[in-house]
């Protein structure tokens, strides 16, 4: 190939000494013809041998010659493409297995980072590899690894993404690192296909980093929704922008809170804050484990008097900022930090507001019975079984007969940790399949609303042009199946929004 190149340099440089140059095309592509068009399939032969044993070398002399044909490039692309998916079907058979969201994704990276070198440093970037190439990944990251009904992609990065913005992994990484992560991670989310169940997604571990506080800072989110915004737009980020707004507006209302008791010269029995959010921005259910209408339950049970004070002065507070505002106090999302004392070594312990609750009912009572607890507290059943469950596996509370008494030998080796709220754990595959029937649902009424609004203004259209269209105008959120368009077409018949043409069965008009 060397010497092929050489030759052809060498012809090219004669033609533009010796020949006219209304001949030097003509004589170009004879040689080109002879040199390499006749000999393309060995070459291309050649071509997938190299690249598997990494000849990068030699991949970007035969790219050198292959461009000179019309359509060479693009056979190479072909090819080019079918080896980066047989590379990564690691990563697809890692989600199969059921993978850690880091496995997956260093998986991907790997493929990624090995094929976007090539192109770059051997293929000159050219447009037909950067294709192939994206094409290739995006194939990748939205197979469902034949065991699945729905690809794990989204799924997985945002759990990896979840990761990277905790705090816990600001102790084993610098700034620097984590910035780097995050790019690696934004490369990786531009061939995420089903966008809306990404931002379902995401939206759940946004809320539940900033409302318990594990975000590593305010301005890594920021970051974060900044490369998803570029990817898809101002639209697709903002209910994730209003979090970060809600939670910048309850510092601020928190800090105005304090100076005016400071004012006042009031002084509240514990360390008071809270989140102020705008209920249409914050997936709630996501965050406690249970369902909904139980999430958005407001003063519910008995709240212990310090905590109540507090509650009634800030609500007398923001209704005298904000006449005309209700505010609704969700339990189930709020936290609160007690010290032990009663123990011969002082814990401080950050647990839910019923655990601590019951917790506080120990310090007038030696033993308590249950019908007691629910006497005091107003709690519903299933929430106290959970709350006293909770407490007694982790050994704070003892259980004896039907009373519950404080655990005065309490010992632990950490002392300072979170106590387990006793839920489900955030993430589980209940919690995955009722995301996705969600979005699935949501997925029916855009595609519904989309067919309305093309039949609004077309009035009559083809069975095949309504399917184009509609798949045009959700392909930046995701891809309808036909399956599922004629669907909504039938649904929308029912409900006279469309009929079918009396002469031609696959026209579809529009009813005003």
């Amino acid at each position: 190939m060397i010497k092929v190149i050489e030759k052809l340099d060498e012809e090219e440089l004669r033609l533009r000494k010796f020949i006219h140059h209304t001949s030097i095309s003509p004589c170009k592509k004879g040689c080109v013809s002879k040199l390499i068009a006749d000999k393309q399939d060995p070459l291309l032969d050649e071509y997938k041998v190299m690249l598997k044993d990494e000849h990068v070398e030699d991949l970007s002399r035969l790219y050198i010659l292959i461009r000179r044909l019309n359509e060479g490039c693009k056979k190479m692309a072909d090819i080019f493409h079918d080896h980066i998916f047989e590379n990564g079907k690691d990563s697809i058979e890692l989600m199969a297995r059921g993978c850690t969201p880091q496995e997956y994704v260093d998986a991907l990276l790997i493929v990624y980072r090995k094929f976007t070198n090539i192109v770059t440093n051997y293929l000159s970037n050219d447009q037909n590899f950067t294709d192939a190439l994206n094409r290739a990944m995006t194939k990748m990251v939205n197979s469902t690894g034949d065991t699945k009904k729905y690809p794990r992609s989204s799924e997985l990065l945002v759990r990896h993404a979840d990761h990277i913005l905790r705090k816990i992994n600001s102790k084993n990484n610098s700034l620097s690192e984590i910035e780097d992560q995050l790019r690696n991670f934004i490369d990786l989310f531009k061939y995420v296909e089903d966008k809306d169940l990404f931002q379902r997604f995401y939206s759940k571990k946004l809320a539940n980093r900033l409302i318990h506080n594990t975000s590593v800072s305010i301005e890594l989110e920021e970051v974060a929704i900044s490369g998803l915004k570029d990817r898809c737009g101002y639209e697709y980020t903002s209910p994730l922008q209003r979090m970060l707004i809600d939670m910048k507006v309850s510092d601020d209302l928190t800090k105005e809170f304090d100076h005016q008791l400071e004012q006042k010269n009031e002084k509240l029995n514990v360390v008071f804050s809270v989140n102020i959010l705008q209920s249409g921005a914050w997936p709630f259910s996501a965050n406690t484990g249970v369902p909904e209408e139980q999430a958005n339950k407001t003063l519910d049970f008995n709240v212990p008097s310090d905590l109540a004070l507090c509650i009634d002065k800030f609500k007398t507070f923001y209704n005298k900022k904000y006449s005309g505002r209700r505010l609704r106090f969700v339990f189930p999302l709020s936290n609160g930090t007690v010290v032990l004392n009663h123990t011969a070594r002082q814990y401080t312990i950050t647990m839910s507001v019923h655990q601590l609750a019951v917790l506080l009912l120990f310090n007038d009572k030696d033993s308590i019975t249950k019908p007691a607890i629910i006497e005091s507290l107003g709690l519903d059943k299933p929430e106290l079984e959970k709350t006293l469950s909770s407490l007694v596996d982790s050994k704070l509370v003892k259980l004896e007969a039907d009373r519950y008494t404080i655990n005065t030998e309490y010992v632990s080796k950490k002392s300072k940790f979170k106590l387990p709220t006793g839920t489900v754990k955030d993430h589980t595959e209940k919690e995955v399949e009722q995301t996705h029937q969600s979005v699935e649902e949501d997925r029916r009424l855009y595609i519904q609303a989309a067919i309305v609004r093309t039949m609004k203004s077309r009035k009559q259209l083809g069975h095949n042009e309504l399917i184009q269209q509609v798949i045009n105008l959700s392909k930046d959120r995701f891809t309808p199946s036909v399956a599922m368009i004629k669907k909504c077409v039938e649904v929308l018949i029912d409900k006279q929004y469309l009929e079918r043409h009396s002469n031609q069965k696959d026209v579809y008009q529009y009813l005003a």
